[in-house]
């Protein structure tokens, strides 16, 4: 905790802040538009999915995500819309994001589908001075002040409008998707006590997936998930075994170098009914990191109505089970 406030006193001291700003998720692989706008309205229904992750337990200040997205298509216009709310807690940070997505399919040929999406939205960050320590700041009760003149005493916060763009293939067996995060922001700058600056930090994501049948109730889906800044990259490898599409089960590894191993990923679930799905994915810890935390859990809710919604043109037909 000591060596955890000492980073943000340095960060913030200098008047700047760039970290890594783009939330974790075990559970990728079962919400594509998590981190693709493109995938928008891909499964061709209504789908709502709602993530909490409570990420290295046992630490304090550590990162606490909620997450919840809907999309849908429109068929008429051979698109889909949706919406993403995010929130992600870091100690004294807070950053909040709301932001719509619009894409457009493309049939490539009766079982290729391409889509491009666009997204656009707000992007909110707060600092929370309460939570700040200082090394000559002064905390016994009644006062409160950290001698630090560019260190704030309550909260102070700043705004930006984002954007962020994508393009998702899908066929009858594999996916493949290509995105970046944010695509476009300004920098985030806060004038008053405890001034500061934050740029937000360019991602992107490179995801694929394929769909083994093993038998008439037994499929295997292995996938993978790139993500880098241009400066640090990691990769995930996850595989999900599934039986008779009501109950699966998979593991991940995340990292594979000594700069960017992290964890390994146990995840089950199972359909509530036939419109709802229930996930849970516990991260065993493998990073330096691991003698001063639990691992991290994240449950996952996903609501698909199951049916074509609305009228106009109906999608193309593309034999590929959407794993739920």
């Amino acid at each position: 905790m000591k060596n955890y406030y000492t980073l943000i006193i340095c960060v913030c001291s200098i008047g700047w802040l760039s970290a890594q700003q783009v939330p974790q998720f075990s559970l990728y692989a079962l919400n594509p538009y998590a981190h693709n706008p493109a995938y928008a309205g891909l499964e061709n229904t209504l789908v709502g999915t709602g993530v909490y992750r409570q990420q290295w337990s046992g630490l304090a200040g550590a990162p606490a995500t909620q997450h919840i997205n809907a999309h849908l298509p429109i068929y008429a216009i051979s698109s889909g819309v949706g919406l993403r709310v995010e929130n992600d807690l870091i100690g004294a940070h807070n950053t909040t994001q709301a932001v719509l997505s619009y894409s457009y399919q493309m049939e490539l040929s009766r079982s290729i589908l391409l889509s491009f999406g666009l997204s656009g939205g707000w992007l909110q960050y707060q600092l929370d001075g309460a939570k700040l320590r200082a090394p000559e700041g002064t905390y016994a009760e009644p006062s409160f002040s950290h001698n630090e003149s560019v260190l704030p005493i309550g909260k102070v916060s700043a705004g930006s409008p984002v954007f962020e763009a994508g393009a998702f293939l899908q066929a009858q067996k594999w996916e493949l998707g290509l995105s970046a995060q944010p695509v476009f922001a300004t920098e985030l700058k806060e004038k008053g006590n405890g001034g500061f600056g934050l740029q937000p930090v360019q991602h992107y994501f490179l995801y694929t997936a394929y769909l083994l049948k093993l038998g008439e109730n037994l499929t295997l889906k292995p996938s993978g998930l790139v993500k880098s800044d241009l400066k640090e990259t990691q990769i995930e490898f996850s595989a999900m075994a599934r039986w008779r599409e009501n109950t699966f089960a998979g593991v991940s590894m995340r990292g594979f170098g000594s700069s960017s191993k992290d964890a390994a990923v146990l995840f089950l679930g199972f359909k509530l009914n036939d419109k709802t799905t229930l996930a849970y994915a516990f991260d065993i810890p493998l990073s330096a990191l691991s003698a001063a935390h639990r691992g991290s859990s994240e449950l996952l809710i996903r609501y698909s109505l199951n049916r074509p919604i609305g009228v106009g043109k109906l999608p193309p037909v593309i034999y590929n089970p959407r794993f739920f």
